[in-house]
């Protein structure tokens, strides 16, 4: 009779607990490399390590969902958009990609200072409000920007580039009290710690853009993707 290989079951066995800290390991690395604050990386390695039996990438997704949310522009309902954020951070790209695409959904758009009234175009007609850029360590400034924030009417974006650093992006949203921001600039950084560190912060992600022409697109970004693009760049 030939003998059974005894030692497969054990060697399994030994094997799942290796698997299972391979995925904090791998997950925490890429969250380095993205230059997150420390206790938000920690905290998201803790809640993805909460997934066990799920691959790195689905793992991370259900840790960001947990923290963050989408919230996209409805070009059918918007009247006013204002958009807040420092300078350099993207705004008079972001606004004339919101006229460009309204227009392609047949709507009259218009772009003004954020520090002129809103005319009454009628129901027809987006106005799009971009606020003068200010630097986000004056805290003076945020508190009269974030002021902006609270006109009737108004949803609010923020605009903050992916290029910021991790930490300055967070307190940017919380200076301003954003709870949607438009994170701008993918297309130049493999770090993406800004995008992380602004939607587990409180405010919730419209959308990501990857170049500065009015007909680049305003895209939306998934917990899926975003993890997955989180591991991808870390990886290379």
């Amino acid at each position: 009779m030939t003998a059974l290989p005894r030692h497969t079951e054990s060697a399994t066995l030994l094997a799942f607990p290796r698997a299972r800290a391979a995925l904090p390991a791998e997950i925490g690395a890429a969250l380095r490399f993205h230059r997150l604050p420390e206790m938000l990386a920690a905290g998201l390695v803790r809640d993805a390590a909460g997934w066990p039996g799920y691959q790195s990438h689905e793992a991370l997704a259900c840790a960001i969902a947990a923290r963050s949310g989408q919230a996209p522009l409805d070009l059918a309902k918007a009247r006013a958009i204002l958009l807040l954020g420092p300078a350099g951070s993207g705004k008079s790209a972001v606004a004339a990609k919101i006229i460009h695409a309204a227009g392609l959904a047949g709507r009259k758009a218009i772009c003004l200072a954020a520090e002129k009234p809103c005319p009454h175009g009628g129901s027809s007609t987006l106005t799009v409000m971009e606020a003068a850029g200010f630097n986000p360590l004056n805290g003076r400034a945020a508190s009269a920007f974030a002021a902006l924030a609270g006109r009737p009417g108004v949803e609010t974006f923020g605009v903050i580039s992916a290029l910021t650093d991790a930490a300055d992006a967070a307190d940017i949203v919380a200076a301003l009290k954003l709870r949607r921001v438009i994170v701008t600039g993918l297309d130049r950084t493999r770090r993406l710690g800004a995008l992380v560190a602004a939607i587990t912060g409180g405010a919730r992600l419209a959308h990501v853009t990857r170049g500065s022409c009015p007909e680049d697109a305003l895209e939306m970004l998934e917990p899926g993707a975003l993890a997955a693009l989180l591991l991808e760049s870390a990886a290379h």
